[in-house]
């Protein structure tokens, strides 16, 4: 099974493609833009171009919470909204998954820190590799998630 996992920021997007729990790739895009509407294109093309090489079972988002800032969170939502008609018109399957739920699925506790989140992919999936930014490790926390998640879905399917 194949997932992307997507962690939506207008100034920076991360990505990243796990297969079976292994991380093929991932990165961040950082739209050149400076229109709002122009990043969420550039973001949406980016993302468009990399569903359409890997063509996985599943695109893996993190859901909206709450932001301090009423005008980040519009923004955010727009961006999410673009993203699910990008994925949704590339014939991909969406999953979402809430940050606690992915924070409890990477280290055990839905209330941990973005560093022992960040630990735990680094070792666990990554390998000890640190180059990755924020953006792009919490992609790979999202895919993670979904494997785990969409895994045990399907084994308890297969036991009917």
């Amino acid at each position: 099974m194949k997932l992307i996992g997507i962690d939506p920021g207008i100034s920076a997007t991360g990505y990243s493609i796990i297969d079976d729990k292994n991380c093929i790739t991932s990165g961040t895009i950082r739209p050149k833009q400076s229109n709002t509407y122009k990043k969420i294109h550039e973001i949406c093309t980016q993302i468009e171009n990399i569903v359409k090489e890997h063509k996985p079972d599943y695109v893996a988002l993190e859901k909206v919470f709450h932001h301090k800032n009423v005008q980040s969170l519009i923004r955010s939502s727009e961006l999410r909204g673009a993203i699910i008609i990008t994925i949704l018109s590339c014939g991909r399957e969406i999953v979402e998954y809430t940050p606690a739920q992915i924070k409890l699925t990477t280290t055990g506790n839905g209330r941990a820190s973005k560093t022992q989140v960040r630990f735990f992919i680094e070792k666990a999936i990554m390998k000890d590799q640190r180059h990755l930014s924020s953006h792009a490790i919490d992609a790979v926390a999202i895919a993670y998630t979904a494997t785990r998640k969409i895994g045990i879905g399907l084994r308890k399917r297969i036991q009917k």
